[in-house]
C-alpha cells in the first residue's frame, strides 16, 4: 500500500509551488533541530559539561546549517543559483547523517566511560564509522564529478538533479544499516548486560529511540531512490536531516526538562558520580584533610604521666 500511494503522488503533476511548499515545512522541522543544538551547546556550556559528544553535535550542527541554506537555494531560486546550493546540500547532507551518528556514539561512550572494556568497543566502532562515511563519501564525490554534463539537465522542475543510480543507493543503505543497526543493538546490550543507574538508563533509551527514528527515515529515503521518486526524495532528504538534528539534540533537551522542568528553581545536584546524566553544574573533586585522635590509654594513666613530668621538673629545679 505505502509504495503504491507513492507511485499515485508520481504521476500526479506536482507543480515547484508545492515543492516550495513543502520545502517550508520540512526547513521550520530543519530549524527546529538547529535550534536544539543552540540549546544543547549553550546549557553544556553554561555548567561546563562540554565534551566529545558535543563536539560531534557542533560539528553536525555546522553542516545542518550548510545544507538548510543550500537547500532554499535549490528550491526557491534559479540558475546559476539553484546549482550551487544544489552542489551545498549534496556535499552537505551525509556528513550531518554521520556526525549525528558519531554524536550519539559518544553520547554511549560517555555514559559508561569507566568500563575500559565497553569504552573501547566504542571507539573502534567509532573508526569503522569513521571509514564508512570515507568509503561513501569517495564513490559519491567520484559519481557527481566524473561527468559534468548533468548540470545541464532540469529535471528537478527547471532546476539540475541527478539522481544516484542503484548500486549507489544499495551501498549507502547498506552503510546506513550497518550504522543504525549498532546504534539500535548498543543500547539494548547495556541495558540488559551492564547494571546502570535510572538516570542513566533513561539516557540509554533515549539513544535505542533516536537509532530506530533515523532508520526509518533512511529507509524511506532510499525506498524513494529506488523508486525514481525524483520530486519526493529531496525533500524525504530534509525530512532525514531534521529528525537527525532533532534526536541528536533531544537527548540533553530532555533530561534538562525532566530535572529543571517540575520547578522554577534548578533542584539541589543529589545524583552521585555513578547516576550522572550531566544536567548539573560541574563541580571539581576538592581533597580534605582528615584528623584522626587515638587514644593512648585511660585518665589515671594520664593523670600518672602528668605527676611524674612535675617530679622530674622539680628535680631539675633543684
Amino acid at each position: 500500500m505505502f509504495l503504491a500511494a507513492l507511485h499515485i503522488m508520481v504521476d500526479l503533476d506536482v507543480s515547484l509551488d508545492v515543492i516550495r511548499k513543502a520545502s517550508v515545512g520540512t526547513a521550520v522541522l530543519e530549524v527546529i533541530g538547529l535550534l536544539l543544538a543552540v540549546f544543547r551547546l549553550w546549557f553544556r556550556f553554561r555548567i561546563r559539561r562540554l565534551w566529545w559528544e558535543d563536539a560531534w553535535a557542533f560539528a553536525a550542527f555546522v553542516f545542518a546549517t550548510n545544507y538548510l541554506t543550500g537547500n532554499w537555494l535549490y528550491v526557491h531560486y534559479g540558475k546559476p543559483t539553484s546549482t550551487v546550493g544544489y552542489w551545498i546540500s549534496i556535499l552537505s547532507f551525509n556528513p550531518v547523517i554521520w556526525l549525528v551518528r558519531h554524536s550519539t556514539l559518544f553520547s554511549v561512550a560517555r555514559i559508561i566511560y569507566p568500563s575500559l572494556t565497553l569504552r573501547r568497543m566504542v571507539l573502534g566502532i567509532a573508526l569503522m564509522f569513521f571509514l564508512l562515511f570515507v568509503s561513501f563519501m569517495v564513490a559519491k564525490l567520484w559519481y557527481f564529478c566524473q561527468n559534468l554534463s548533468w548540470m545541464n539537465n532540469t529535471l528537478y522542475l527547471g532546476n539540475v538533479l541527478l539522481p544516484l543510480d542503484t548500486n549507489l543507493i544499495i551501498f549507502e543503505l547498506t552503510t546506513d544499516f550497518i550504522a543504525d543497526a549498532i546504534l539500535i543493538v548498543l543500547p539494548i546490550r547495556l541495558l540488559w548486560s551492564v547494571k546502570l543507574p535510572t538516570r542513566q538508563r533513561r539516557m540509554i533509551l533515549l539513544v535505542f529511540a533516536s537509532g530506530i527514528t533515523v532508520t526509518i527515515a533512511a529507509i524511506c529515503r532510499a525506498l524513494c531512490q529506488l523508486l525514481d521518486l525524483n520530486l519526493i526524495a529531496p525533500l524525504v532528504m530534509d525530512v532525514e536531516v531534521a529528525l537527525s538534528s532533532i534526536m541528536c539534540n533531544l537527548l540533553v533537551f530532555v533530561t534538562f526538562m525532566y530535572r529543571y522542568g517540575r520547578s522554577a528553581s534548578p533542584p539541589p545536584s543529589t545524583e552521585s558520580d555513578e547516576d550522572d546524566d550531566y544536567t548539573t553544574l560541574f563541580q571539581p573533586r576538592q581533597t580534605t584533610q582528615i584528623l584522626t585522635t587515638t587514644e593512648v590509654g585511660r585518665a589515671d594513666y594520664s593523670s600518672d604521666i602528668l605527676s611524674s613530668s612535675e617530679e622530674q621538673s622539680e628535680k631539675d629545679s633543684s
